[in-house]
Formats: C-alpha cells, structure tokens, sequence
C-alpha cells in the first residue's frame, strides 16, 4: 500500500515562542545556559553550575529538564534556586524571545 502524498500547505504559519518570566522550575539547562544575564544569575548562586551541566549523565537532558527538576539528587540546594529566582524576577528576564 502506497502513502498519500500531500501538498504543502498554503497556510503554515512558523509558531512563535510566547515569552514567559525565566525560573528555576519552568526553564530548562539549555535556556539558561542560551541567555547570558540568566546564566550570570545561576552561576553566582551556583558557582559549579557550568560543571554540573557539562556532565556527560546530564548534557543529553539540558533542553527538557530544570534546575529545581533534580533538587532531590543533590545537584542544586532549594534556597539556591529561590535565590536565583528571586535574582530572574527582580531582573524582569523572559524566555521565549527569538535568540
């Protein structure tokens, strides 16, 4: 049996990401380590965090896991990340801009 084939559609439009404030539960490794005023954040609270997400267990799960995702492995301590968030919203930083 043969598949269709389709035509391209004529009305596809490319989505657009809708910005959303940057946290520690809702943004992934790869956001923060793709903006660099969020990055700077994380990494004064966290000094080891570039280590920690160049590991080779985590590298492969940066763009769909949070920092608060593995609190319960101790990689990252809760008041940290409160620290950080509060540091993202302070600093009114955003996800989902076109980089």
């Amino acid at each position: 049996m043969d598949a269709p084939l389709y035509l391209p559609s004529q009305a596809y439009e490319v989505p657009e990401p809708v910005p959303q404030p940057m946290s520690t539960r809702t943004s992934s490794f790869a956001d923060f380590l793709a903006n660099p005023a969020a990055k700077a954040i994380i990494t004064s609270e966290v000094p080891a965090f570039e280590a920690m997400v160049s590991t080779p267990m985590l590298k492969p799960h940066l763009d769909n896991m949070s920092p608060r995702s593995i609190v319960q492995f101790g990689s990252f301590k809760s008041d940290q990340l409160d620290r950080v968030d509060a540091k993202l919203k302070a600093a009114n930083i955003v996800q989902g801009q076109a980089r």
